[in-house]
């Protein structure tokens, strides 16, 4: 441990600077500051910008919810529904075969290298 760290992880501060917070959430600058608007809490200490972590940990918790509900929603609006392509006649339709990417090169004898 270096005579800087304090030895607390993100967890349990109580406060992170922007850059520690990117670095949470996973997520650049400008997206960093439009979460400052509208959901995470900040506050200046001089000319430093202080972010509540509580408020990230909130962001995180709303968003997890909101994935769970819109994936239930999700299955409540198709239910049962078979993800094979069928023929007229009833039966599975052959998958399509992928177009072949970049041809290999030939050699001069005429096989592959």
């Amino acid at each position: 441990m270096s005579i800087l760290s304090t030895g607390l992880s993100d967890d349990e501060r109580l406060v992170v600077s922007p850059r520690r917070a990117r670095h949470m959430l996973d997520c650049g600058n400008t997206r960093l500051y439009e979460l400052l608007k509208s959901e995470l809490e900040s506050y200046l200490d001089g000319r430093s910008r202080k972010i509540v972590v509580a408020s990230i940990h909130r962001h995180i918790a709303r968003r997890l919810v909101a994935e769970k509900d819109a994936t239930a929603e999700r299955a409540r609006s198709r239910p049962n529904q078979r993800r094979t392509a069928r023929e007229p006649d009833g039966e599975a339709a052959e998958p399509k075969l992928r177009r072949p990417g970049r041809p290999r090169k030939r050699t001069a004898n005429g096989g592959a290298p």
